[in-house]
């Protein structure tokens, strides 16, 4: 059984397919754009895309929306990290806190549906911190592993294997919540 992981990131892709493969649940890479209404909140675009995605390609399909949260500032940057780092790369967010608290945590919201059925929600949160340089310049990672330290760990996630990331990482949680959920309704 396989499912379609919407995402145009080949990191997310490849973070949660390591998870399902775990789980004996393949995972096809569906690489497209689609609209998202980022004031909605990571549960609503998550669930929103995963049930139109679902009607559209007619199967079942995945969906996925991660926000970064700044304890510094109530809810900031959310569900606009993307955004938020194009626009002030990391000398911009290093300056937005300076002199703040540097906690820091990820939310990703997974979603599965079927089509014409309502999505299924998995959430996973990963806290930490926001380090004061960038490392790892040269690792093949997302941006922000660059410069985010998980809570009880010393180093930045661009340091880490994946399989060390997916032991503690916010979208290995939701997806292997949603691994399961899956394999309880198919067996």
């Amino acid at each position: 059984m396989a499912l379609a992981f919407i995402t145009t990131n080949q990191y997310k892709f490849r973070e949660a397919s390591a998870v399902l493969q775990s789980l004996g649940i393949g995972l096809d890479h569906v690489d497209m754009t689609y609209a998202e209404s980022h004031d909605l909140g990571l549960e609503k675009i998550a669930r929103a895309s995963a049930e139109r995605l679902a009607s559209e390609l007619d199967r079942e399909v995945v969906t996925e929306d991660t926000g970064l949260f700044f304890t510094a500032f109530d809810g900031f940057p959310g569900a606009l990290p993307k955004f938020v780092f194009n626009t002030l790369g990391y000398v911009g967010i290093f300056k937005l806190l300076a002199g703040e608290s540097r906690e820091a945590y990820f939310k990703s919201v997974a979603a599965y549906a079927k089509p014409g059925q309502p999505a299924r929600l998995f959430e996973g949160i990963m806290r930490g911190t926001i380090t004061e340089e960038v490392q790892n310049k040269d690792a093949d990672v997302m941006p922000y592993d660059r410069i985010f330290i998980p809570r009880g760990k010393a180093i930045t996630i661009s340091a880490m294997t994946l399989a060390e990331k997916n032991a503690l990482s916010q979208r290995a949680a939701a997806f292997k919540k949603l691994g399961i959920y899956v394999s309880s309704i198919t067996t």
